[in-house]
């Protein structure tokens, strides 16, 4: 498990979120395509960090954190400047639901836990990089507005089932904890 030095599976998560920056700016000036291509390239790193994080060893409990605050960064941030296509209800619960988590989280840390993805946090992320996709695909036309509808429905589902999950698992620690 090691401390927070920079190795290769930290750097693809800081680089994830350093990414953010050029997608927002593109898509905010309707640059769609050169804005998909990065996001695309932003989200493979997610598989990235965590591929060398099991291949290296280089697992850290900087890594543990910092993976999931960039990928909020990225969602969150890309979200809401796709607030012209995206309803106003999703992008809350998204951001909500995250943090609620993430105060969980920070709440379990401070009694000393630092708490690791779960595979319906890995499925919520996934869910909603699909959401930000078709949105993408829809401004470049490649996507009907009714198939866009879907995917935010379903990601909604499963953001909430998600959010569900880690505060029912957050809080059987806690009372373990006491």
């Amino acid at each position: 498990m090691g401390d927070c030095s920079m190795n290769l599976a930290n750097f693809f998560s800081i680089l994830r979120a350093v990414l953010t920056i050029p997608v927002v700016w593109f898509y905010m000036e309707g640059w769609y395509a050169l804005a998909f291509f990065v996001f695309l390239f932003a989200a493979f790193t997610d598989y990235l960090d965590g591929f060398f994080a099991r291949r290296r060893n280089q697992i850290t409990d900087f890594g543990k954190v910092f993976d999931q605050v960039a990928d909020k960064i990225l969602v969150i941030s890309t979200a809401v400047s796709m607030m012209d296509i995206l309803p106003i209800w999703y992008v809350l619960t998204v951001f909500a639901r995250d943090t609620f988590v993430n105060g969980l989280r920070i709440l379990a840390a401070s009694r000393g836990n630092v708490v690791p993805a779960r595979w319906t946090g890995k499925m919520k992320t996934v869910s909603q990089f699909v959401v930000l996709i078709g949105v993408f695909l829809l401004k470049l036309g490649f996507l009907e507005p009714p198939i866009l509808q879907s995917l935010v429905i379903i990601s909604f589902a499963v953001t909430i089932l998600s959010g569900i999950t880690y505060t029912m698992d957050l809080a059987r620690f806690m009372n373990m904890e006491g």
